[in-house]
């Protein structure tokens, strides 16, 4: 053997002339590890001085939340749970609702008024056409008859948007025969609505009488089942009067602060006296059905202003009304042609489908 060769061993066999077993050298070597039992590879050995995640997270954490069980959270989380299970129970409801509402047997026509500008009477015209056309599947048209360069054709996308108004629909509406003629003439929105613009030639706009919107109102109750007329500030100019003589139902809008609130009050007054209302009897009754009054773009639930002015209208004896809560997303979704109900929060989704709710079953 040659020097500076180690001895070779072999791992078994014994040792020549003892009959003992040969033993395997020492070695300063470490150990190989032990085989991993799934079969790949050699298993993992723990090291105690490796850094590791429990280290850091004490607590267990669930999708990126630390699982803190002091009684204050559990309380905060049940709580929580029971506020989201009692939303989704009321939203189920109005769904329900919704969907169960009895069918309209003639075309509806549905006049959104306010006394008072820049309450929102289009962006309420607006979302109830897209939740009756996309919710119940509705033939659902939207009229802007505000005589002062309405925005109402302004909220439909930019690709769904026609240049076409009503002043171009007007003079061939004897040449009107299917529903296809008059697509032309419509801005036709994801939800199924319909938009028809009103011109944007001011004095186009104000040559548009009562008995025009009337032969409009005539041929468009040929092919849709709710018709929805966005009128401009005022009750008693003559296309507003027009509008709610010849509605089966309106939405009266107003916003929370007291001069406008104050304005929509006396507007019903006159409302009462125009309609008959006050008369008493079966007649009154009648009526009062076909009013929702919406307090649009209302602060939180504990808002003085608010609560006052629900105050006040419950004293009025309006038996409906809604109010929908200021909500920026909602601004931008219809500043930007991106409105989707179900991508508002409940907070806001509940008051809109409530406010449908009371819509479908007015329908006639």
């Amino acid at each position: 053997m040659a020097e500076g060769t180690p001895p070779r061993f072999k791992l078994t066999g014994t040792t020549a002339g003892s009959g003992k077993p040969r033993e395997r050298p020492k070695s300063d070597a470490p150990e190989p590890p032990a085989p991993n039992p799934n079969g790949r590879g050699p298993a993992r050995v723990p090291d105690s001085s490796r850094f590791r995640r429990g280290d850091v997270y004490t607590r267990p954490v669930v999708q990126g939340r630390e699982v803190r069980e002091g009684t204050w959270s559990r309380l905060r989380e049940r709580v929580r749970e029971l506020a989201t299970s009692e939303g989704e129970r009321r939203e189920q409801e109005l769904d329900r609702a919704l969907l169960e509402a009895p069918h309209a047997t003639r075309t509806n026509t549905i006049a959104v008024v306010s006394p008072k500008g820049g309450v929102g009477k289009t962006t309420c015209t607006f979302i109830v056409g897209n939740l009756l056309a996309e919710a119940l599947n509705l033939r659902v048209v939207a009229v802007d008859a505000n005589r002062d360069f309405g925005t109402l054709a302004s909220l439909a996308p930019d690709d769904a948007r026609v240049d076409r108004t009503l002043a171009d629909l007007l003079p061939h509406l004897d040449h009107i025969d299917s529903v296809s003629d008059v697509l032309a003439y419509v801005s036709q929105l994801p939800s199924g609505l319909h938009v028809l613009a009103a011109p944007e030639q001011a004095e186009v706009m104000a040559a548009m009488t009562p008995e025009t919107y009337g032969d409009l109102l005539d041929l468009l109750g040929r092919f849709y089942e709710v018709i929805l007329l966005d009128l401009g500030t005022g009750i008693i100019d003559p296309l507003a009067q027009f509008g709610i003589r010849r509605a089966d139902q309106a939405l009266l809008v107003t916003t929370p602060e007291y001069v406008t609130a104050d304005k929509v009050l006396g507007a019903l007054h006159y409302l009462n006296a125009e309609a008959g209302w006050d008369s008493g009897g079966e007649e009154e009754s009648l009526n009062r059905k076909r009013l929702t009054v919406v307090l649009n773009r209302a602060p939180s639930e504990r808002s003085g202003d608010r609560q006052v002015i629900e105050s006040a209208f419950r004293r009025f004896g309006i038996g409906r009304h809604v109010t929908i809560p200021y909500d920026d997303r909602l601004r931008v979704m219809l500043d930007s042609a991106t409105y989707s109900l179900a991508e508002l929060d409940r907070s806001v989704r509940l008051p809109v489908k409530r406010l449908g709710v009371d819509v479908v079953d007015r329908l006639i």
